[in-house]
């Protein structure tokens, strides 16, 4: 017959071990969230004081799933938002992305968050429209193009990659639609104040 008393140990101990990994990954994923938000409204003060918090909060959860690798699906949203969040925070200061080992991750891990920053990188863009900073959204586009060759490049197989490939192209269309509007509508509001000013010059004389 089973040994219950013993069972009923381990079974418990099993289901706390999940359970933490789950409330962990989910506490990475709120704080990633709190660094993206600061990061793209430009508050880098509070995106570095999220930034710590998450970093020890991943740095837990990185040791958990390596405790319990039975559980790592259960964690692996939140150690994908880790790489987005911190990807982005480097980027933003920097002008790069940092590597896999930088992060700690595996490389599908990896690959999948690093994905997510190209929208996050639209929506800096949106910032920088509304600033009519068109120059900062090219380089935004151009980074997003190249992120997206060089996952082409990696010719992934599974299905969820290549989704994120997809992902990223579609958010360097849509950049550059944004783009193209943009810069129309500016070149039209220049030449009609040139027309403007050419009439009001002309009644003046």
């Amino acid at each position: 017959m089973l040994d219950v008393e013993k069972l009923y140990k381990e079974l418990r101990a099993y289901e706390e071990a999940r359970e933490r990994v789950i409330q962990t990954s989910i506490r990475v994923t709120r704080l990633s969230k709190s660094v993206i938000y600061s990061l793209i409204r430009g508050d880098m003060e509070s995106a570095e004081r999220h930034l710590r918090d998450m970093e020890a909060a991943a740095a837990e959860l990185k040791e958990l799933v390596a405790k319990h690798p039975m559980f790592y699906n259960n964690g692996a949203q939140g150690l994908q938002e880790y790489v987005e969040a911190y990807s982005l925070w480097v980027f933003l200061r920097e002008g790069r992305l940092p590597s896999r080992e930088e992060l700690g991750v595996d490389v599908m891990t990896y690959l999948m968050g690093v994905a997510d920053i190209a929208g996050e990188l639209g929506r800096k863009a949106n910032e920088e429209l509304v600033k009519k900073d068109l120059k900062a959204v090219e380089s935004l586009k151009a980074t997003v193009e190249r992120l997206y060759l060089d996952m082409l490049a990696l010719e992934p197989r599974d299905f969820e990659l290549r989704k994120k490939v997809d992902y990223i192209s579609n958010q360097a269309n849509w950049l550059s639609e944004k783009l193209f509007y943009a810069s129309t509508c500016r070149q039209l509001y220049e030449l009609r104040q040139g027309a403007d000013q050419g009439a009001g010059t002309g009644g003046g004389s």
